[in-house]
Parts: C-alpha cells; structure tokens; sequence
C-alpha cells in the first residue's frame, strides 16, 4: 500500500523531469567552470542569471526526453512486466549517455568556434584528420574520461533518484486520466507555453555578453534545432557552374564612380527605422495604390523622397528585418534568423553605427522572441529592447501585444532620454492579421480586404500623430527618418505574391536631416529593401564593403535591379524586364512586360546566379 501511494505521490515522470532539469543545469555549472577565462570578472553575477533564464528550454528539452519513457511507462500500467522497465531504464540510460557526450563536445568546440556545438560541426566528423589540427590527442582522451565521469554520475544519479518510482498507478481513474491529460502537458512544455509562437532560442537570450546567452541556452535543443533548420548543407538552388555564377553576380555589384546624391544635410544625424507591418506599395496612392487607405502618409510624402521601385527579398516580417538591418536577402525556403549559428555572422548595421558612438534602441509590441528575433537583436548590439512585456496590460490590446499607438508612444518617449547620436528601430505590428485595431475609419466592412484597409488607415493615422510630437522635439532637426515595409502583401487586391506587384513595398525618407533639395521628390531605380544599410552608409561616407548584398543606389553607377523568392518561385526585376521563374517546372511563369515575348537569357541568368551564390553564403555562415 505504501509503495502505491507513494507512486501516485510522487510520479515517476515527474521525478524524471526533474532529473532532467538538474542535469542540464550541472552541465551549465560545468560550461561556466570551464570557459571562466572568457567571462569577464564585472559580469560574473549577470552569469548566474544564465541558470534562471535557461529554465524555459531545459523544461521544453526535459519534455523532449521524457517523451518515450511517458509512453514505456503508460504501456506498463496496463502490462506489469519487468521487460518494460528494463526497456525504460535502458532508454534513459543512453540518453544520458548521448547527452553527457554532446554536451562534453560543446564545451570544447564551443573553445575553438565560440558558439554552441551545432549541424555544422557533423560535418567535420567526415575529415577526421582535419578534426585533430585544432584538437590535439591528448585533448580527445581528456574529452573521453569527462564524458565517462559525467555518464558514471548521471547514472548513479538516475538509478538512486528513479527507483520504486515506476510502479503501476492501480487507482483506474487517475491511471486514465494522467494517460489522457500528460501528453497534452507535454505537447505544452515542449512548446514552451501557450503563446503565439513556440519556443526557440530567444527565449534564453538576455545579455549583451555573448557567452551568457550561449550558458543559458540548451545545447541539446540548439543542436536539434539547427539539424532541422540545416537542410542538409545542399544547395538546393544550382543553376550553372560556381565560378560562373559568382563572376556574373560580382559584375551586378560593380561599382564605376563615386559620384553620389547628398541623402544629409548633417554629418552624423539620428537615425530612426520605422518597419511598417505589410506595407505594400497598393495602400500608397503616390504609388499607384488605392485612395484614401493611407492619407497623412501621402501628406508626408511632400517632405520627404519617396522610393517608387522599392521591393522586399521576402515574404515574412523576420526576412524583412534582416534585410533592412544586415543587408542580407531573403531566402526562398528559411529563415536564417532562425540559425543563430548561422545569423550571429551576418553584418550589422547597428554595430557599425555603434563604432561612431550611436546609441541604439529597438521597440516592438509583441513578442521578441518571435522567430529568434530577440538572439538576433542582442547578437547585433541593439542596447535596448523594449516588447510587450514592457508596456502596461492596458496597452496590449491587441492579439499580438500592444498597438501601433502605444509602441510609437513609447519610443518617443525613450529618444527624449537618448543621447545623440542614436539609432532606434520601431517594428510595427497593427497591421498584421486579423487586422484588428482600436479606432472608427471609412473602412468598417467585414471582409478581409476592408479590414486590411482599416489596419492600414490606424498605423497611418498614428503615424501623423507621431510625426506631429517628433517635430517638436530638439533632436528632430538632426534625424534621419527610414520608413520601410517589412514585405509586401496580397490584400488589398488579391496579388500573387509570385509576381513583382505583390512585392513592390512602400519606403520612404524623411526626417529634419534630409537635404532640402530631395523633399517632395521621388526615387524612381529599382531597388531592394536589403540595400538600405549600404543607403545609410553611404550617406554618411562610411564604407559598406561587408554588406555584399547591399547597394548604394544613389551612386548613379550602380545598376538598379530588385531580386525576391519564396517557395514556389525566383523573382527578378530590371529595367530590361521582370521574371518570374517557377521552381518547381523550371520554367518562366511571366515575362513583363507581357509585350515582351522573347526571354533575355541574360537577365534570366542574372536571377539565378544571384540565388546561387546567396545560398552558397547562407550555407557557409
């Protein structure tokens, strides 16, 4: 009797859980023990908080873990054979093996590449000889005994903290409903919660110290993880010889003169990015878009110098932010954000901006951790960081946090504390579905496109509010002003967002720096949104050369072309003709303009050697 209460006191499966969480948590002492030379002694106590930050993902690995042992264990209550515990103690013991000898490998490769162990190093298990150039055999045997201690402790440890614990529940009811109800609480844990977006690294990220935020996050989870974002190291997107492809997209990046607009009238101005949600160019009436969605916006547009042949790179708000902030295009089938191996190689335009003492900042309404968002920005030096959880509950108000109104609110508030130079970003959110806002405007219908319209018509109506208190304050005078989409959309007109219209955004700069004599004006060459570091650069005479994917368009000997993709096709748009190249058939979907029958394979070969070659790099970040 007392064996069977104590089983339904204290489960098996959660004593296993917290097994679990206590291994990790002493692989992370371990972790912090064995690379303390790479902390510095100031931030020894900002360490520590490694360990209260790690706990979401070590809960949603421990899950993980758990998995088949909640099945072993659930088909035991109904079979009481000692076979299925052995099965179940074997289980346990070789994950704790294979946890104790990645996690032994990550700290030692994590000396040599200074990231967490990931796909990418399983490369190198093909070469072992090349493995031994910067690991010495001394090094392995050294690697062998700790993995041996660790597996030794690990075992010990299950086998006196697990045992007598897995006992039949003989209570049917509760033997019933824990069968129904602990792997809903799985499904959950291993997600992280009940947010919007599951789980990822982010979560574990709250340092400016790269390694903290490295010692917080699981090691298991990042390399699981980065086996299912590495798409198997191939190229999925060859179209002609390397050496080829590199020579044609080199000769798009040629640059034959210095000779320049002047974007400033101050030679280190503020800089504020504001990323528009789902702009596309069909709300702008300036550029061809629909009346009356976005009217203070075509006010603005008389003080400031409006892009006409603007496009995004991709399709998803994380692709847009890359683009704008790293220069780096958008690839057909992922996100490299969603790498942080692979991201935290990416240049950055804050960090340059940092180097001539810019301060920086970056708000949000929902939540930063969306798509790796937050690793990303923390990677690339942003110094703060404002998302949901700092603004009021009455502020969030919106299904994915707090609307337009309140993020700009708050920003304003924030540069009227920074000290100049700085560099703020606001990523908007309001016009994300399901397009629900706060306010009455023309557009009450209830179908997707008017209430799209409706979204629209409340950012803009904030932004003619945030304008009007920017221009009071001292700083605007010296402010550089980049208004931007994210990436473009199909409402209001139902585009195929294969095809240019979809992706032709709204941009714009404004701003007390702009020089007087491009107020009012447009910029008619095509571009892409990735081209904005290489834009602010440039306007500041500072060299972009990492930013490969990136052009300053207003050198007159730049060519002007814009490239996009998803999963269905490869986009190109010149001023000779757009393309538009399906995958899947390997044939050319549209020709424009549709005047035009006959293909220039020389264009066409432009398109794909570009995406070649990008997808090399992201393959070799």
């Amino acid at each position: 009797m007392k064996e069977k209460l104590t089983s339904i006191r204290i489960h098996f499966l959660i004593r296993l859980l917290i097994f679990w969480m206590l291994f990790f948590a002493l692989f992370r002492l371990f972790f912090i023990i064995y690379h303390h030379t790479k902390i510095p002694n100031s931030q020894h106590s900002e360490t520590v908080l490694g360990f209260f930050y790690a706990l979401r993902l070590d809960f949603s690995t421990a899950c993980a873990a758990i998995t088949i042992p909640f099945l072993l264990w659930a088909f035991q209550q109904f079979y009481k054979h000692r076979f299925i515990h052995l099965v179940n103690l074997g289980f346990n013991i070789a994950v704790i093996s294979i946890v104790s000898i990645l996690s032994i490998a990550n700290m030692e490769m994590y000396g040599e590449w200074g990231t967490p162990l990931s796909a990418r190093a399983f490369n190198y298990l093909l070469y072992p000889q090349e493995v031994l150039t910067f690991i010495s055999l001394w090094s392995v045997l050294l690697l062998i005994i700790m993995c041996g201690v660790f597996i030794f402790i690990g075992f010990k440890f299950y086998r006196k903290f697990m045992t007598n614990f897995s006992y039949p529940i003989e209570n049917k009811k509760i033997k019933i409903s824990q069968i129904i109800i602990i792997p809903a609480l799985l499904i959950v844990g291993y997600r992280g919660g009940f947010q919007l977006a599951p789980i990822n690294e982010s979560s574990a990220y709250y340092s400016t110290l790269q390694i903290n935020n490295h010692i917080a996050t699981n090691n298991i989870w990042y390399l699981a993880h980065s086996f299912v974002e590495s798409n198997d190291n191939i190229n999925p997107y060859l179209f002609m010889d390397s050496k080829n492809a590199k020579s044609i997209t080199e000769n798009l990046f040629q640059v034959s003169s210095k000779k320049t607009h002047i974007l400033t009238k101050n030679k280190k101005p503020n800089i504020v990015i504001i990323v528009l949600e789902s702009w596309t160019s069909d709300i702008i009436k300036a550029l061809g878009g629909e009346n009356d969605v976005t009217p203070h916006f075509d006010e603005l547009t008389k003080d400031g110098l409006l892009f006409t042949q603007m496009y995004s790179s991709g399709f998803r708000t994380e692709q847009g932010l890359v683009s704008i902030l790293s220069g780096f295009p958008a690839q057909p089938n992922n996100s490299i954000i969603t790498v942080p191996s692979k991201a935290e190689q990416l240049p950055s335009l804050n960090v340059d901006l940092g180097k001539l003492g810019y301060q920086s900042s970056f708000y949000y309404g929902g939540e930063i951790e969306f798509a790796n968002m937050k690793s990303y920005l923390l990677n690339t030096h942003f110094e703060k960081i404002a998302d949901k959880n700092n603004f009021d509950k009455n502020q969030l108000n919106s299904k994915w946090g707090a609307h337009d109104e309140y993020v700009f609110m708050k920003q304003l508030e924030g540069l009227k504390e920074e000290k100049q130079p700085f560099f703020s970003v606001v990523l908007t959110l309001s016009t994300h579905e399901p397009f629900e806002v706060t306010m009455q405007t023309p557009f009450n219908g209830g179908e997707e496109q008017e209430r799209f319209k409706k979204a629209a018509y409340y950012t803009d109506y904030c932004l003619f509010n945030y304008f009007n208190e920017a221009k009071k304050q001292q700083w605007y005078k010296n402010t550089l002003y980049i208004l931007v989409a994210d990436h473009g959309h199909r409402l209001p007109k139902n585009r195929n967002m294969d095809f240019p219209e979809g992706r032709r955004i709204t941009a714009m700069i404004t701003g007390g720096a702009l020089a007087d004599n491009l107020r009012g004006k447009t910029f008619d060459k095509i571009t892409n949104q990735n081209d904005i570091p290489a834009i602010i650069l440039g306007a500041l005479k500072l060299p972009h050369q990492e930013f490969v994917w990136s052009k300053d368009v207003f050198n007159e000997s730049v060519k002007g072309f814009a490239y996009y993709s998803n999963e269905n096709a490869l986009g190109w748009i010149a001023p000779e003709q757009n393309i538009v190249y399906a995958f899947k058939s390997k044939k050319i979907e549209e020709l424009q303009p549709k005047t035009q029958n006959t293909l220039n394979d020389t264009i066409l070969s432009q398109a794909k050697a570009y995406l070649q070659i990008l997808y090399e790099q992201y393959l070799k970040y």
